[in-house]
Parts: structure tokens; C-alpha cells; sequence
């Protein structure tokens, strides 16, 4: 995996950032992501000092990541517990039809 240099603008101000060869697209996308979202912060507050845009940034972008977080969780445990439900449901479904089915725990070992 090799390491490009790679120049990208935020604000017009331009960076040297080193990424590897196969993410340079990805890295360009993401600089266009965060200079749009400093865009609105600035254009929103006023503010003008690169540093205190990039903490607001930086903030919001983290309260995104831990909502989205948050939504995952929830949406695996609801998964987790209809699968349970499902596995419940089967297994009366067998009882209640007298199928002799052994359902091993725990893997076989060959």
C-alpha cells in the first residue's frame, strides 16, 4: 500500500495530507464534505478563525456520528430480539408438532 501526497482546500486554503494511493478519491470527497459543512458554520455564526470553525465542525460532526451510533444500536437490538422471537416462535411451532429435532449449541468439532 503505497502513500500519495495528496493537496486539498478547505476555506481556499490549501493542505498537504498524506493518504494511501486506493483513498485519494474518498480523502477528495471527504474534504468537499467538511468544506461545505465549515461553509455553513461560517455562514451561519460569522465566525472567520479557521481554528474555531474547525472545532464547530468537529462537533457537529461528532454529535452526527454518535446519533447515527445510537441508531445502530437500537436497530441491532430490535433485529436481535425479533430473530429471538422468530427462533421462539419456531421451536413451539416444533413442540406443538412433535418434531424431534436436536438443535446443537454448540459447534461440532471434527
Amino acid at each position: 500500500m503505497s502513500t500519495t501526497a495528496v493537496d486539498i482546500a478547505i476555506l481556499g486554503r490549501h493542505f498537504k495530507v498524506g493518504s494511501p494511493s486506493e483513498e485519494v478519491d474518498e480523502l477528495h470527497q471527504t474534504a468537499a464534505v467538511l468544506n461545505t459543512k465549515l461553509e455553513e458554520i461560517q455562514a451561519k455564526t460569522k465566525i472567520k478563525n479557521l481554528e474555531h470553525l474547525a472545532v464547530m465542525a468537529a462537533l457537529n460532526f461528532c454529535h452526527e456520528l454518535r446519533k447515527e451510533r445510537h441508531k445502530t444500536t437500537e436497530y441491532t437490538n430490535t433485529v436481535d430480539d425479533r430473530i429471538q422471537l422468530l427462533q421462539e416462535t419456531i421451536e413451539r411451532a416444533l413442540v406443538d408438532n412433535k418434531v424431534d429435532i436436536k438443535v446443537d449449541k454448540e459447534p461440532s468439532t471434527v
